[in-house]
């Protein structure tokens, strides 16, 4: 074990060896600790304990789990997201057989336990499987290499004979349940969507200017993750008669580049009942948002695959007690794990 202690930083090596004469570890570890000052609204920067892991190639019939063992008093009780979008509570379940295996439960991107004071959030950046096999205690299953020879075993094809090394990243939060399921949504976005950054001289012709003036940033509600938004890269027409005719017609020569249409794709973060501010229903005003890129002459919504106009769609419809208004013109409404797409068209220049 290396520790490796810096003024904003303080990282956490541990090697783990097959044997005495190996030279690469079967096992790496790494543990940050991030020391940063508040931000300029006094928040903290970080909240969590980044965990990186590399691990392989395993040994025959072997599997890679990652326990954390706490004090809180769970009941074996875990909650995780099947699906990347909802968490959904699994109760530990006893079996006559495979007791064990059959309480693991997919992880799309989170899962944390809890009791009455606090509460334990897992995030990754892959999918991985999760089990809470004791109170207080997570598992989170990275790695497996497994050969069964036997008749039974080739019917249902459960062999994973994987000599390959897993690299995975996750991030642990701990703390009061009204800060974690705030903390939860955002921090799994950030892993998700890590920036990426670059460090260079500038050169003169891109050093700022002393009379630049910067433009103000457009803030999006804190519930609100946008997802997309971009130039698409084909010319696909929402009504899809006209898009056959177009297709009958064909292409003459290369098809051009639309810049005053953006695809814009804006996704709700937190269940209803979650939190008792951020689950609320939030109002957009795309004009105001995009105001930057130009003057917003029409807007289409779509459905997320991006080929078919939302009042074209024949739906499942559900009767809902509170109401959900979509909103007219450019203001929208976005509700809880809602998910819209948008065409914006904006004013040539």
């Amino acid at each position: 074990m290396e520790i490796l202690e810096g003024q904003l930083l303080t990282e956490i090596q541990r090697c783990f060896y097959r044997t005495v004469n190996d030279r690469d570890p079967t096992y790496t570890i790494y543990s940050q600790l991030a020391r940063g000052p508040p931000g300029a609204d006094g928040e903290l920067l970080c909240h969590r304990i980044e965990q990186e892991y590399r691990v392989g190639p395993l040994e025959l019939n072997h599997e890679a789990i990652w326990r954390t063992s706490t004090h809180l008093n769970t009941a074996q009780v875990l909650y995780s997201d099947n699906n990347g979008y909802q968490m959904q509570r699994r109760a530990y379940k006893q079996y006559m057989v495979n007791t064990i295996t059959r309480n693991y439960y997919p992880m799309t991107q989170s899962a944390f336990i809890q009791d009455r004071q606090s509460r334990l959030v897992l995030l990754s950046e892959q999918v991985h499987g999760v089990s809470s096999q004791g109170s207080g205690q997570m598992e989170d299953f990275f790695h497996r290499q497994l050969l069964i020879k036997q008749q039974w075993a080739l019917s249902v094809n459960v062999t994973l004979n994987d000599t390959s090394v897993v690299h995975s990243v996750l991030w642990l939060l701990l703390g009061p349940s009204t800060l974690t399921r705030d903390l939860g949504q955002r921090s799994g976005v950030a892993l998700q969507h890590r920036p990426v950054v670059l460090i260079r001289e500038l050169s003169e012709t891109t050093r700022v200017h002393p009379d630049f003036q910067q433009q103000e940033a457009v803030m999006l509600p804190p519930s609100l993750h946008l997802q997309i938004l971009s130039i698409p890269g084909w010319t696909y027409n929402l009504n899809h008669t006209k898009h056959l005719q177009n297709l009958q017609k064909g292409h003459q020569g290369q098809a051009k580049v639309d810049f005053c249409r953006v695809l814009l794709w804006l996704h709700h973060l937190y269940e209803k009942g979650q939190h008792p501010v951020l689950s609320q229903p939030v109002m957009v005003n795309l004009q105001s948002v995009l105001w930057s890129l130009g003057s917003v002459v029409s807007m289409e919504e779509c459905s997320l695959t991006g080929t078919w106009d939302v009042g074209t769609l024949q739906r499942w419809s559900w009767k809902i007690q509170d109401g959900s208004s979509k909103g007219e013109g450019p203001d929208i409404a976005i509700h809880p794990k809602e998910i819209r797409m948008f065409f914006i068209h904006f004013q040539e220049q």
